[in-house]
């Protein structure tokens, strides 16, 4: 389980796009230091001093996520841009999914939201409209099919590895460290996935 961890630690670490888990309660239990960065934080430990209500300027919009996700069958919010409060108090844009990572006594019991910033994008859909070019938006829309091709593959070559080790002719010789290779695998490319979801909205 050590090793599992690492490795879960390492995916969670290296992730591009900021990862916070936080209770329904409002505690924070983890972040990334992408998700320090993106709220204007200058470390992960100083996030972990805050409470997830402190990210939002109206309490009922996090109070309303969380009656959602207590429904049945309401374990994943779809992603959205959603604007919330920095550390400097000034707005900031991110496309966020947000779910349910377990369960306790059948209620939501960790939540885990993923974030990309938009807040320059917003910026500079504002500067747009106010006759500044397009040139930059061309650029950012070549990196986002580029980066769209590369998660796309990532994903092919994850779901390639899972499927062989899952082969009928394998099962009966995988272990338990193969397996946990396999869930490893699959929760990669679920994160992957969901950073994909983020850039098609993105482009639209």
């Amino acid at each position: 389980m050590g090793l599992w961890r690492e490795r879960y630690r390492a995916l969670f670490d290296r992730n591009v796009a900021g990862i916070i888990l936080t209770t329904p309660e409002g505690r924070i239990v983890d972040c990334n230091e992408v998700c320090a960065r993106i709220f204007g934080f200058d470390s992960r430990k100083d996030v972990l001093a805050h409470s997830a209500w402190d990210f939002y300027f109206n309490r009922a919009e996090r109070e309303e996520l969380i009656e959602r996700l207590r429904r049945p069958g309401e374990g994943t919010y779809s992603t959205e841009e959603v604007r919330l409060r920095g550390r400097n108090g000034m707005p900031v844009w991110v496309l966020a999914t947000r779910s349910v990572v377990s369960y306790a006594k059948g209620r939501p019991d960790l939540l885990q939201g993923t974030v990309i910033d938009i807040t320059s994008r917003k910026t500079s859909q504002t500067s747009f409209w106010l006759g500044k070019t397009a040139e930059s938006s061309a650029s950012t829309l070549e990196g986002e099919v580029a980066r769209m091709a590369d998660l796309s593959r990532r994903i092919r070559d994850i779901l390639r590895r899972v499927s062989k080790s899952l082969q009928p002719d394998n099962l009966s010789r995988i272990d338990r460290t193969e397996m946990q290779e396999c869930f490893l695998a699959l929760e990669q490319a679920k994160v992957l996935m969901s950073e994909l979801e983020i850039l098609s909205l993105l482009r639209e």
